[in-house]
């Protein structure tokens, strides 16, 4: 070099570091192996049928987790690249989401990362043929983040970002896109 110091880039993201790959670690590993422990011992308890019917189980089950996993992905890096946070930020301060990020998956419902993730324990489950992975553990789930979201998140969101949170709230949904229909329809 010839002496001179480049400037140093301003950077928005957090730094990862390992500390922020243990949530990750809790949603592929744990959380997999807990709903398939705890769907299984659902399916036994209740008696519930080994449902629904090879080879459907394998086409529905992959094209529903696939599904949630790609939503769940997609919201997670626009948090990430357009908020500059991370999913627990709410949790996390410093990991908090510096912008409100209303496009992309974010345009379609205010929480696509719940309802990617959500998927996945009903893929799971109908690819294991087992109703209690495929609804009881996902109505659980969803249950808890519907209240962690509505008591927690959406008051410390219209906090920090106000009458621009306020008004993304009116417009999108909460958690499932409305069907815009065909064009022209």
């Amino acid at each position: 070099m010839n002496g001179t110091k480049r400037p140093r880039r301003l950077r928005l993201e957090p730094a990862l570091r390992w500390k922020h790959l243990l949530p990750y670690l809790s949603i592929f590993i744990i959380a997999p192996v807990s709903t398939y422990v705890c769907g299984r011992w659902l399916d036994a308890v209740a008696g519930f049928p080994a449902f629904p019917p090879v080879p459907l189980n394998v086409f529905f089950g992959v094209l529903v987790f696939g599904l949630g996993l790609s939503i769940g992905i997609k919201s997670t890096r626009e948090l990430y690249t357009r908020g500059y946070g991370l999913p627990w930020g709410e949790l996390n301060g410093s990991s908090r989401s510096k912008e409100l990020v209303t496009n992309g998956v974010y345009a379609s419902c205010r929480n696509p990362m719940t309802l990617g993730y959500s998927l996945l324990p009903v893929g799971m489950g109908l690819t294991c043929r087992s109703l209690g992975m495929a609804f009881l553990i996902p109505a659980v789930i969803i249950t808890v983040l519907v209240l962690y979201l509505k008591l927690w998140e959406e008051p410390n969101l219209e906090t920090r970002f106000g009458e621009a949170y306020r008004a993304y709230k009116r417009k999108t949904p909460f958690l499932f896109p409305r069907w815009r229909g065909p064009k022209g329809g």
